[in-house]
C-alpha cells in the first residue's frame, strides 16, 4: 500500500471558491430540511402529494421517530423514571444491553432539562442533524480541495446535495442513529487525516478517547478506529503511542463493560443484540436482507412471536436462544449462509434492493434510478485501487476507502439494510468524486494525443 501523496501538482487555492461552495451547501440544508419538516403543519391528507413520496395520503415524515417508540427512547425514558437502563421495547422488560449507551444518554438528558418534552427532543435531533449533515459536506469539500485540483468546490458541493437527495426520507424524514454514526466516521477520518493522532502522546491520548467514544456509539466504528490506528502505527512506527491509545481506549469502555457484568453475569463489551441480527437474517427472511416486512418480528411488536418469548425468559436467555438457533441453521446448511452474505454483499454494492418493494414498485423510475447509481461509490472505489496499483494514492484516499470497507463488511457479514450505510454518505460521495477526477486525468492526454494524430 503506498501512503504517499501523489506526484501530480498541488491542488490550486480555492478559498473563495471553497466558502461560497460551502454557504451554498450549509443553505442547501437548511431548506431542504424545512421542506421535509412543513409536512407537519398539513392538514389535508391530500397535500402530502407535495412532500416525498409525492402521494396524497402518505406522510413519509418520521422525525419524530427518535423521540419515542425506539429502543433508544425508550431506555431514555427509562433512565428518567427511575427504572435505570432497561425496557428497550417499552415493557417493563427489565435491564438490557441491546443498545450501546451514547445515544440514550444524551436523549435522556434532553428529556431531562426539557421536563419529558417530545417537541423539545424533536427539534433538537433535527437542528443537530442539519449541523452534522452541514459538517459532513465541509468535510467532503476539505478532502476533495486537499487532494485534487480538477474538481471545482461548487461541483463537489452539488453533488453532496444530490446524494442527500438521493437518500430524502433518510436525510431529512426519519431521525435515528444515523447522525450520531455519521459524526463518529466524520470525526474518524478528519483526526486521520489532518490530526497526525500518534505523533505526541497527548494526540494518542485523545485517538484513544475518540476511540472509546466511537466504540460506545457503535461498535463498528469502533473496529474502523482500531485498524485505522495499527495502520498508522504501523506507517508512523510509533508502537508506544498505538499502546497508549489502545489502553484509553479500552479504559473508557471500562464502566460500561463493568456495569453489564455486575447486572447480567456476564462480559458484555458493547451491546447483546448481536445474536439476534445473525438470527433475523438467517431465520427470519429468505435472503438474508433485510425489508419493512422484517420488522413485524421485531421485538417492539408486543403481540409478535418473538416479543412473547423475549418477555417470558429475558434478554440473555432470549439471545442465548436465538445464538443456538442461528448456529443450528449455518449447520444445517452452511451453503445458504455464504448466499446471504453473498446477497448482502450485492445489496450493499452493487444491486439495489428497496427496503419496501411494494411501495417503490409504484414508482419503478425512481427503483431503476437508485439501481443505476447505487453501485457507484464501489466502482469508484475499484477504480481508485486499480490507479493505485500504478499510480499512487493520495494517504487521505487510502483512509476514506480503507473506512469504507471497514465500516461496510461487518454488516456484509451480519445484517444489512440501507439505513446502516447512509452514514457512509460523504464517504461514498468522496470515492465518486476521486475516481472521477482521476479517471478524468487519466483518459484526457489520452484523448489529446489522439487528436493530435496526423489524418491520413
Amino acid at each position: 500500500m503506498h501512503l504517499e501523496p501523489p506526484t501530480t501538482s498541488t491542488p490550486a487555492p480555492q478559498t473563495g471558491h471553497s466558502l461560497l461552495a460551502a454557504v451554498a451547501l450549509a443553505a442547501a440544508i437548511i431548506a431542504c430540511s424545512v421542506y421535509a419538516n412543513l409536512s407537519l403543519i398539513v392538514t389535508d391528507p391530500a397535500a402530502y402529494r407535495f412532500f416525498p413520496p409525492f402521494e396524497p395520503g402518505v406522510n413519509a415524515n418520521e422525525n419524530q421517530h427518535l423521540g419515542k417508540g425506539t429502543e433508544y427512547a425508550n431506555i431514555a425514558r427509562s433512565l428518567v423514571n427511575g427504572k435505570g437502563y432497561a425496557n428497550p421495547f417499552g415493557r417493563p422488560t427489565g435491564p438490557t444491553a441491546w443498545m450501546p449507551p451514547i445515544l440514550p444518554g444524551f436523549l435522556a438528558g434532553l428529556l431531562w432539562i426539557s421536563n419529558g418534552s417530545d417537541a423539545f427532543v424533536f427539534w433538537v435531533i433535527v437542528v443537530v442533524q442539519i449541523i452534522v449533515l452541514t459538517g459532513t459536506g465541509f468535510l467532503v469539500l476539505a478532502l476533495i480541495r486537499q487532494t485534487t485540483c480538477r474538481v471545482a468546490p461548487a461541483a463537489a458541493a452539488a453533488i453532496f446535495v444530490a446524494a442527500l437527495l438521493y437518500d430524502f426520507r433518510l436525510a431529512f424524514q426519519w431521525t435515528h442513529d444515523c447522525w450520531l454514526v455519521l459524526v463518529t466516521i466524520d470525526l474518524l477520518i478528519a483526526g486521520a487525516c489532518w490530526c497526525g493522532p500518534l505523533r505526541t502522546w497527548r494526540r494518542a491520548i485523545a485517538w484513544g478517547l475518540l476511540g472509546g467514544f466511537c466504540t460506545l456509539v457503535n461498535p463498528i466504528v469502533g473496529l474502523a478506529w482500531g485498524v485505522l490506528a495499527i495502520a498508522i502505527a504501523i506507517h508512523e512506527r510509533t508502537w508506544r503511542r498505538l499502546v497508549v491509545a489502545a489502553l484509553v481506549g479500552g479504559l473508557s469502555l471500562v464502566p460500561w463493560t463493568a456495569w453489564n457484568y455486575w447486572v447480567f453475569g456476564r462480559l458484555i463489551p458493547l451491546k447483546s443484540n448481536l445474536a439476534f441480527e445473525l438470527y433475523q437474517s438467517q431465520c427470519l427472511q429468505p435472503d438474508g436482507l433485510i425489508r419493512r416486512e422484517t420488522f413485524s418480528h421485531h421485538l417492539g411488536n408486543a403481540n409478535g412471536r418473538e416479543a412473547k418469548e423475549y418477555d417470558a425468559i429475558g434478554e440473555i436467555a432470549y439471545l442465548d436462544r436465538k445464538a443456538e438457533r442461528f448456529q443450528q441453521a449455518v449447520r444445517a446448511d452452511p451453503a445458504d449462509f455464504l448466499d446471504r452474505v453473498a446477497a448482502r454483499f450485492m445489496g450493499a454494492t452493487l444491486w439495489y434492493v428497496p427496503f419496501d418493494p411494494p411501495q417503490e414498485a409504484r414508482r419503478p423510475w425512481t427503483l431503476w434510478l437508485s439501481r443505476l447509481t447505487h453501485s457507484l461509490p464501489f466502482l469508484a472505489l475499484m477504480v481508485l485501487v486499480l490507479f493505485g496499483i500504478g499510480d499512487r494514492l493520495h494517504r487521505m484516499h487510502w483512509i476514506v476507502i480503507g473506512v469504507y470497507l471497514l465500516y461496510l463488511l461487518p454488516y456484509v457479514v451480519v445484517s444489512y439494510y440501507e439505513r446502516y450505510a447512509f452514514p457512509l454518505v460523504g464517504v461514498k460521495v468522496v470515492l465518486v468524486i476521486l475516481a472521477a477526477d482521476r479517471s478524468f486525468a487519466f483518459l484526457m492526454p489520452l484523448v489529446f494525443a489522439k487528436s493530435r494524430e496526423p489524418v491520413m
